[in-house]
């Protein structure tokens, strides 16, 4: 394995852009707490999500190579703890929009197709059964 040097980043904390549009900033969390805001001409912005896209879907087959069930239940990321989730429809009635709030109070929206909504909400009826399941047995146990 080749032997990387440089700065780990923990976590993305938060991103935004100038008021004249010429410049995105993304704040990032080191392992120590601190945050730093890193600054980047727009123009840089396509190349770095394209760049960082390659490199993750690159990491992504050698992960799913080295663990095929892994791959098969779903890649796994960093797990991101949930203080809250709502649930709405999206303005055009094509899809659901989850909006997610971080235990560190950071907002994060995604839009889920109506085409996965049922195989989504099968998988969440899954573990919800599975850990109702898992809790009865606890309760027995004592």
């Amino acid at each position: 394995m080749a032997e990387i040097t440089g700065v780990a980043i923990a976590d993305i904390t938060a991103a935004g852009w100038t008021d004249d549009g010429r410049h995105i900033w993304v704040t990032h969390r080191l392992r120590d707490g601190t945050e730093y805001r890193l600054i980047y001409p727009c123009e840089a912005a396509a190349y770095l999500i394209t760049t960082i896209n390659h490199a993750a879907r690159s990491a992504y087959r050698l992960l799913a190579a080295a663990n095929p069930r892994q791959a098969a239940e779903g890649m796994n990321t960093d797990v991101i703890p949930l203080e809250a989730v709502r649930v709405a429809a999206a303005p055009d009635d094509g899809a659901a929009l989850l909006h997610l709030t971080k235990a560190d109070n950071v907002p994060i929206a995604v839009q889920v197709p109506a085409a996965l909504l049922e195989g989504v909400a099968e998988q969440l009826q899954r573990v919800l059964d599975s850990l109702r399941g898992a809790a009865a047995a606890r309760k027995r146990l004592h």
